[in-house]
C-alpha cells in the first residue's frame, strides 16, 4: 500500500469537504491526520475498519467514520476497510463468530428448532446473542491484528524493495 496508489484512489480532503452532507461536521475534518497517507496511520485506520466489521450491527460506515475521528487515523481508509462486511461475506463472517463463541463459552451449538410464531420471534436472538458477540469481538481483534501485522510487513517490504532499486546501478 504505497502512498502514491493511496493518495490516487481515496478522495482529497477538499472534495470530501465540498459535499453537501458533510457541511455541518467541517469543523471535525480539518485536521490533517484524518487524511495523512503514513504507514502507520493508515494501517490504523485499517486494523480499526476491519474491527467494526465484525460488531454485528448494520452501522458500519457511520462507526467507522466516528471512531477514524476520534482515534484521528485515515477516515477513508477505516470507512473502506468496514466494507469488507458486506451481504455476501457477513454470513459467513458471523457464522464463524458465533461458532468461536459458542466454542470459547464452552456452551452447546444446538439451540433447537426455530419457532417464529408471535411472541418467540426474538427467543433465537436471545440464545445466540452472548456467544455472536464474544466471537465477533474476540474474532474482529484477532483478525484486525493479524491484518495490521501482514500489512505493516508488506508495506515495509515494498519500500524497501524500492529504495533498493534506486540504490543499484543501471546495468550497461
Amino acid at each position: 500500500m504505497p502512498r502514491k496508489f493511496l493518495r490516487r484512489i481515496l478522495p482529497s480532503q477538499a472534495t470530501i469537504r465540498k459535499q453537501w452532507f458533510l457541511r455541518p461536521f467541517n469543523a471535525l475534518l480539518h485536521d490533517p491526520a484524518l487524511w495523512a497517507t503514513h504507514r502507520r496511520n493508515v494501517l490504523r485506520a485499517m486494523a480499526l475498519g476491519i474491527f467494526i466489521c465484525f460488531i454485528p450491527f448494520p452501522i458500519h460506515t457511520a462507526l467507522a467514520a466516528v471512531t477514524a475521528l476520534y482515534f484521528r487515523v485515515n477516515v477513508p481508509v477505516a470507512i473502506l476497510a468496514s466494507w469488507i462486511s458486506n451481504p455476501l461475506t457477513f454470513g459467513p463472517m458471523y457464522y464463524g463468530a458465533y461458532r468461536l463463541g459458542v466454542f470459547l463459552l464452552g456452551a452447546s451449538a444446538d439451540a433447537g428448532p426455530a419457532q417464529f410464531s408471535g411472541g418467540e420471534l426474538d427467543s433465537p436472538l436471545h440464545d445466540i446473542w452472548q456467544p455472536l458477540l464474544l466471537g465477533c469481538l474476540v474474532l474482529g481483534f484477532g483478525i484486525a491484528m493479524i491484518a495490521y501485522w501482514v500489512l505493516n510487513r508488506l508495506w515495509v517490504w515494498q519500500v524497501r524493495k524500492r529504495i533498493r532499486s534506486r540504490q543499484t546501478p543501471p546495468e550497461a
